[in-house]
């Protein structure tokens, strides 16, 4: 979960049935595997940063934090791993959050790996039933 791929029906369904969310790979996870960038290139997450005079980083660990979520961000930089912990000492606006929830969203891992002619998915359609 991260702003580019905010899951709201299924934060949803967690918060109803008392399910916690970790958000793992809050940041786009850039440099796995599975991992992208779209959350790092967002402007919309650069311009409130810039604004704020945080980094990107900090705006999307704040926002997944004020979602009720837990979160997972994997860093070996001791200095990037200090400035993810400075998220508590101010707030994203009404106004920032409203941007936010209307960055289009994009899942973070499709799962194009798992479609094929001789598999049981033969579309993204097939393998993601719905939002949650």
């Amino acid at each position: 979960m991260n702003p580019i791929w905010q899951q709201k029906k299924l934060r949803e369904f967690c918060q109803e049935k008392g399910i916690i969310i970790t958000a793992y790979s809050p940041l786009g996870a850039k440099g796995t595997l599975w991992g992208q960038t779209w959350v790092m290139d967002c402007e919309v997450l650069q311009q409130i940063a810039k604004e704020k005079g945080k980094t990107i980083a900090q705006v999307c660990i704040r926002w997944v934090y004020e979602q009720g979520v837990s979160l997972l961000v994997k860093s070996f930089n001791k200095e990037r791993m200090k400035a993810n912990l400075d998220i508590f000492d101010w707030k994203l606006t009404a106004e920032d959050s409203r941007k936010i929830s209307q960055i289009p969203q994009r899942k973070g891992f499709p799962g194009v790996e798992f479609i094929s002619d001789d598999g049981p998915y033969k579309s993204l359609k097939d393998l993601w039933d719905g939002d949650i």
